[in-house]
């Protein structure tokens, strides 16, 4: 019985977590940024945000072969950016948590890089 219970509130958590979802439109690079700052670890009553977050924000085949990633001499990578449009994808507020949580403990750790500035002024900011 208290198994059953404390699935229902889980599930009830998943639910209200997907609830009021902001719409924010994200380019190429900004989505393999946000890729990186989901979460590896979470408790089973996230977990199925992050990885729907995680699917709704990966490439299709098409998309890798009209970016195409490549490593440069240097170690850094090389990409055709603007191949992809842009992608409205939906966060809901525990989605826009983690995301926001994450930016917020790298500025504060001084740690934000230009990649992250965009992200910063959609998510914080709400510019």
């Amino acid at each position: 019985m208290i198994k059953k219970i404390m699935l229902t509130v889980v599930m009830c958590f998943v639910f209200v977590g997907s609830i009021h979802a902001e719409v924010i439109e994200v380019n190429t690079m900004e989505r393999m940024v946000l890729l990186s700052l989901l979460p590896v670890e979470a408790s089973y009553a996230t977990w199925k945000i992050i990885q729907e977050l995680r699917m709704e924000l990966s490439f299709t085949e098409e998309e890798l072969v009209l970016i195409d990633l490549k490593p440069d001499v240097n170690g850094n990578t090389t990409a055709n950016w603007e191949a992809v449009d842009p992608k409205s994808v939906e966060f809901g507020v525990t989605a826009a948590r983690f995301i926001e949580d994450a930016l917020l403990a790298l500025d504060e750790q001084e740690k934000l890089l230009p990649e992250h500035v965009s992200l910063y002024e959609k998510f914080i900011v709400k510019e």
